[in-house]
C-alpha cells in the first residue's frame, strides 16, 4: 500500500513539472509577441519624428533599434553573471 502511494506522488509530481515547462512553440510564440509589441511602440513614440520612409522616423527607429540591442547584451551578461554566482556556466 505504501509503495503504491509512493509510486502515485512520484508519477504526479513528474506530470506536474512535465506540464510547468513551456513548449519551444510557446516560447517562439512569446518571443513574437515581444516583437510585435516592441514595433508597435516604437512606431506609436517615433510618429511623433515624422510618418514612416521619413528621414527622422527611420532615424527615431534605429535609435530605438540600438537601445534595445545594447539592454539584450547587458540583460544576457547579467544573466550569465548570475549563472557564474550560482556555479554554472564556468566555462564561458
Amino acid at each position: 500500500m505504501i509503495r503504491n502511494l509512493l509510486i502515485l506522488a512520484v508519477l504526479v509530481s513528474f506530470g506536474a513539472s512535465l506540464s510547468a515547462c513551456a513548449s519551444r512553440e510557446e516560447i517562439e510564440a512569446g518571443r513574437v509577441a515581444k516583437q510585435v509589441a516592441n514595433d508597435a511602440e516604437d512606431d506609436t513614440s517615433c510618429r511623433a519624428e515624422g510618418e514612416p520612409g521619413t528621414q527622422g522616423y527611420e532615424a527615431c527607429r534605429a535609435n530605438r533599434t540600438s537601445q534595445r540591442a545594447r539592454q539584450a547584451d547587458i540583460d544576457y551578461q547579467k544573466a550569465r553573471d548570475f549563472d557564474r554566482v550560482l556555479g554554472g556556466l564556468d566555462d564561458l
